[in-house]
Parts: structure tokens; sequence; C-alpha cells
């Protein structure tokens, strides 16, 4: 007859060898897998009143530094691929305290590719504040004051993905020891009896290794699977840098082709050198032709008209010109087909 302790040191070590076969295989994914990157800039918003006339404004700058108008730009100057929508995902914004400091930072899986659009979104956003409200009262005025940097190294997640290899090889090894315990028989058995246990306990080891085997597989599997991703990327950015390099060749000049004049039909009659408010939202409503960006480029623009426009709606003339930039589909009759603006 065997010792009881021996008996017991078989039934239980599928446990131990489970948890210590998931821990290793989810340290392996986390090695070898990729892991996201971060990028920030800040920027400083002044003005000539001093603090006390920047700071209400910066919960209204820090949307519109992650908003889809500075998501457009990015995108645009950028070449991105992506639509503007998942770039705004990667955008984020935040107030320093106790400061007119914006952070604006982004998300990547390079590192390189975050910090570029970190700085494009920075330089974009600074640009903005200086053309919508350099000339407002009281006037703010943006400027970059720390290019982008990336910040730290990639959250792998080694101890969560290590967690849960553990958890999925105590799984395993569970289910090891019930097959063990449940075709094991009492130690007093002699004759056949003890006969039959040795080989249950023979095929239940053979079971157990081919429980081993197969965990051994998946990590190995799972090594050459994140090897490939990494030889992917290198891949992807080979392509990147070859498409740069084909852009930056400079594209022959077109000939001028002379167009025809063509009869401006004025939508906007002069309304004693201002806009209304309620008649730009009124007339953006009216629009069906054009895309989701536009639109959302009018309606952010409202929004930041609206603390300047008095009871009735009237627009300081200050704003004209930036009126009839932004607003120009409305303002001289866009190809949406809607009533233009009166």
């Amino acid at each position: 007859m065997k010792p009881l302790t021996l008996v017991a040191a078989r039934r239980w070590w599928p446990l131990a060898l489970g948890v210590l076969l998931g821990a290793i295989a989810g340290l392996l994914v986390s090695l070898l897998g990729s892991g996201v990157r971060r990028a920030e800039a800040s920027v400083l918003i002044s003005s000539p009143a001093g603090p006390a006339a920047v700071t209400p404004m910066l919960p209204n700058l820090r949307e519109l530094a992650k908003s889809g108008v500075v998501a457009g730009n990015v995108q645009s100057t950028l070449r991105l691929t992506k639509s503007t929508r998942d770039l705004r995902r990667q955008l984020h914004a935040t107030v320093r305290p106790q400061s007119e400091v914006i952070a604006i930072s982004a998300t990547d899986e390079h590192a390189d590719y975050a910090r570029q659009i970190a700085q494009e979104a920075a330089v974009v956003f600074a640009q903005l504040v200086d053309t919508r409200f350099g000339t407002a009262k009281p006037a703010l005025h943006a400027a970059v004051l720390d290019s982008a940097h990336v910040l730290g190294g990639p959250d792998r997640h080694l101890s969560r993905n290590a967690l849960v290899g553990a958890l999925v090889g105590l799984l395993l090894g569970s289910a090891g020891v019930f097959l063990l315990a449940s075709g094991a028989r009492p130690v007093v058995a002699v004759g056949g009896d003890d006969d039959r246990l040795r080989k249950r306990e023979s095929v239940l080891e053979q079971r157990v290794k081919g429980v081993t085997a197969r965990e051994r597989a998946v990590a190995v599997q799972a090594g050459k699977l994140a090897a490939r991703e990494q030889e992917l990327e290198a891949r992807a950015a080979k392509v990147t840098a070859t498409e740069r390099e084909a852009c930056a060749l400079p594209a022959p000049l077109p000939e001028p082709v002379p167009e025809p004049e063509a009869k401006a039909e004025p939508a906007l009659p002069a309304q004693a050198g201002a806009w209304n408010l309620y008649e730009l939202q009124n007339a953006v409503d009216a629009q069906t032709g054009v895309t989701p960006e536009q639109a959302e480029i009018w309606r952010a623009h409202l929004y930041f008209l609206r603390e300047h426009a008095s009871s009735d709606g009237s627009l300081p003339s200050a704003f004209d010109p930036l009126i009839a930039d932004v607003f120009a589909e409305i303002v001289h009759g866009g190809p949406s087909g809607a009533p233009m603006l009166r």
C-alpha cells in the first residue's frame, strides 16, 4: 500500500502546476505584447485684462481643445487615414490647477505618432484661440508653452495578466484534481483493487500531462502571435515612412484654368453692420446637405458667439469677418439647397 501523504500529493500537484503555468503564460503575453503610449503638450492662455478674464473661459477652451474642429485640422494636416471621430477619442485636454495652462494629450500604440498628434493639436488649438478670441473683449491669446513629449513607458499590465493566467491555471488544475479524486479508491484496497487503482492513477496522470502540454502549446502560440504583431507593426511603420517620402516630393503645378465669372447671389443683406445670432441658428438648422463635421463646426461657433450676443440676438460688428468666413456657405448660398439667410 502507498502512504497517505504520497496519494494526497499526487491528487493536488495538478492544481499548483496549473497556477504556475497560467501565471507564466500571462507574463509572456504582457512582455511580448505592445502597450499604449501617451504624449502631452501644454498651451498657455493669456489676456491683457489679466488672469481674472482668462479663468472663466478655461472650461470652454478645454472643450474646444478636444473638439471635432481641432481633430479635423489635425487629421487633415498629418494626412491620417483614421476618421475624425476616432482621432477625437485619442485627444484629451485638462486644465492645470491654479493656472491658465491647458494640457493637451494624445494616446497611440506608437510613441512617435502620439507625440506628433499631441503637438499638432496644441498648435491648431493655439491658432483657433487667437483667431476666434484675439479681437474679442476681453481678448485672449494662446501660445504653446511646452512641446509634446512622451510620458513614461507602455503599460503592459504585468500583474493583471499574470493574475488572469493564474486564475485560468487554477481552473484547469482544479479540473485535474477533480478527475483524480473522482477516480480514486480507498488506500486500504489490496490485491486486484490495488492494481485497478494504480491503473486509474496512471490514466489520470496521462490526462493531466496532456492538459499541461496543451497549456504549454497555448503559451508558445501566444508568443508567436505577439512576435508576428511586432513584425507587422514594423512593416507598417516602414510603409508609412515610404509614403511620407513620396508625399514630400513636390508635385507639378497644374496650369491655371480661367474660371467663368459667376454672378454672385448675395444671400445676406446688410444688417446695420452686425449679424443676428438667432437668424444664424435658424439658417444652420435649415441646412440638410452638409457633412457632420461642417455642422459641428457651425454649432461650435454659435456656442461661443452666444455669450457675446445681446438680448435680441444682435452680435457686435467685430465678429462680422469671422461670421462671413465660417458661415460662408450660408452667406453665399451653399450647395445644400436650404433657404439662405435673410
